[in-house]
């Protein structure tokens, strides 16, 4: 019975070498001028073309020989000239690997592999044909997300990767013709969704490791590039404004009716989009990255948020940034915190007061108010630092280091320089912070608040389009149900936010009784002071106070309150439209 098996084998073993050496010779006996090709041979060249045509529906038996046949092909890749066999070598890059069987696939993979390292010949074609492979062909794309087709493209995707991998392990050009390829070849606006979601999935899947070293940064500004175009074709007109009248603080999405099926999924994005397809791709995207970087390990999560830092400037980056800080808060997170600071004063200032400190440096630069636009980035920095104590000054409050430190920035005169960002600024911001600042004595000025049923004002519209701070600042309202799950944990419920001038718990009684500047911090509760210089404590300091915080950087305070710490949700943007 052994001997059988045995003999059985070795039959297989010498077919094979036999139909090898047949393809070699087949190969060479049409490297000619095609006048002087013997007819016999013309004839099974010819037949080899159609083993291998990609058009072909093939039965178990034939796709045996096409296994068979490219295995052949795979030793014989010498024999392979561009000139003589041109059919042949289209018939091969063209081959779509999804409608193969895992033996014929291997074996296909494994003869490009082997085309790509023949010098200065197919290597380009070779990568070509892989990332033309990253996408399904289009009747199969609705069966992707079916258990056995969803387990068949991990596995796809897999071969792909790790044929890429060793095509640019062994070509030291592979990876830079890789980025070209995946350039040329990335999703154009116009196409579909699934088509989009699935390249980027597979496009994501290589950087990993030695090929994402080297390509990484150019695979995320693409996809980040595709966001952008996505999201800046989804119109203020496109998204559903009943409520275009209140400000941000009114407007979180808590009050959608979550019963109603039209708001759920793919529907629930019609509804608040108008249908639009741009935002139906663009939550797709988004969704496939965020699982990217939550499948990251944390050497390669602080990598890839090293990268996107560098391209941070992209608008619609912000949630993605936000979402890998949610991921790693300890490291990127506090990263993150620095780098928006940065670009103000010293690193070892906190966030609040390297905003504040440049702000008052730029006032004392005696700047003519009359343009806005001149002065965007000295507005947005102010209204920063107002959105930020709507959150945070409460909180600030009960801590009196923290009030000290506070207290002694000079906010109010900043606020009263005649540069007005008062009356540039978003009104609903404007009329929180002064609330609640009057309330805890941190601004004292006279001054006529903002009409309480506006949008904008009217130096705030002088911005005109991108560069208006009647957007929502300083996140866009997200309104992308199918990813909302990756960010709705790190936006927190303004309804949930303690403020300056609630009276509903036992401590705002106290508020009143804290002094303003000249209070006495010593007669306040000592267990809570502060030393800024201790390390320790560093997590106490205001650069901690974002509105978007991990758990981990609440003050003990906050982390026994009964009131819970929920974070965030949607809200709907607070624009009217366009001047």
């Amino acid at each position: 019975m052994g001997a059988e098996e045995c003999d059985d084998h070795m039959e297989v073993s010498i077919s094979d070498s036999q139909g090898f050496r047949e393809v070699q010779r087949v190969l060479q006996s049409v490297r000619m001028d095609p006048f002087l090709i013997n007819l016999k041979d013309k004839d099974e060249y010819d037949y080899l073309l159609i083993a291998v045509d990609p058009t072909k529906k093939r039965s178990l038996d034939e796709n045996a020989v096409l296994v068979t046949t490219l295995k052949a092909l795979s030793e014989s890749v010498s024999k392979i000239d561009i000139m003589y066999h041109h059919a042949l070598l289209h018939n091969i890059f063209t081959m779509c690997i999804w409608y193969l069987h895992e033996e014929t696939r291997v074996a296909l993979l494994d003869l490009i592999t082997r085309l790509a390292v023949v010098a200065d010949q197919y290597l380009r074609e070779c990568l070509q044909m892989l990332v033309n492979n990253f996408t399904p062909p289009r009747p199969l794309v609705p069966l992707m997300e079916q258990p056995g087709w969803l387990a068949k493209k991990k596995v796809i995707y897999s071969q792909l990767h790790e044929s890429l991998k060793m095509i640019s392990d062994t070509v030291p050009l592979a990876a830079r013709i890789l980025k070209d390829v995946i350039n040329r070849s990335m999703p154009k606006l116009f196409d579909t969704k699934a088509k989009m979601v699935l390249f980027v999935e597979c496009m994501l899947g290589l950087d990993t490791e030695r090929l994402g070293d080297l390509i990484g940064t150019t695979l995320l500004e693409k996809v980040v590039d595709l966001l952008t175009e996505l999201d800046v074709n989804i119109t203020w007109e496109d998204i559903l404004q009943e409520e275009h009248s209140k400000g941000i603080f009114e407007m979180e999405l808590e009050d959608l009716d979550d019963d109603d099926e039209d708001y759920l999924g793919q529907e629930g994005t019609k509804a608040l989009f108008g249908g639009n397809v741009f935002a139906d791709k663009l939550d797709g995207l988004m969704v496939v990255v965020c699982e990217h970087l939550k499948s990251c390990d944390r050497d390669r999560l602080f990598k890839e948020f090293g990268i996107l830092k560098t391209i941070f400037r992209k608008a619609v980056l912000k949630f993605i940034m936000f979402y890998a800080c949610s991921l790693d808060p300890e490291i990127c997170g506090v990263d993150f915190a620095l780098f928006l600071t940065d670009i103000f004063t010293k690193k070892e200032d906190d966030a609040i007061a390297r905003l504040v400190e440049w702000c008052d440096s730029y006032c004392e630069l005696k700047r003519d108010p009359v343009k806005p636009i001149d002065h965007q980035i000295f507005y947005a920095s102010c209204q920063a630092v107002m959105y930020v104590l709507c959150f945070r000054l409460r909180s600030i409050m009960d801590y009196p280091n923290l009030k000290s430190q506070l207290f002694q920035m000079p906010i109010e005169s900043i606020l009263m320089d005649r540069l007005e960002p008062l009356k540039v600024c978003l009104p609903s911001i404007v009329n929180e912070f002064l609330r609640q600042a009057r309330a805890a004595r941190l601004f004292n000025a006279p001054v006529d608040l903002p009409l309480e049923d506006i949008v904008e004002s009217d130096l705030s519209k002088a911005f005109g389009r991108a560069n208006r701070l009647d957007m929502f600042f300083p996140f866009d309202p997200y309104l992308l149900r199918e990813s909302d799950r990756y960010i709705r944990p790190n936006f927190e419920f303004w309804s949930l936010v303690k403020t300056t001038y609630n009276n509903n718990s036992d401590d705002d009684d106290e508020l009143g009784d804290i002094d303003a500047p000249g209070m006495n911090v010593d007669s306040l509760d000592d267990h809570v002071e502060i030393d800024f210089k201790d390390d320790d404590d560093i997590e106490y300091s205001m650069n901690k106070m974002s509105i978007t915080p991990h758990r981990s950087f609440y003050h003990p305070m906050a982390m026994n309150s009964d009131s819970g710490l929920s974070m965030p949700a949607r809200i709907r943007p607070s624009v009217s439209p366009p001047s």
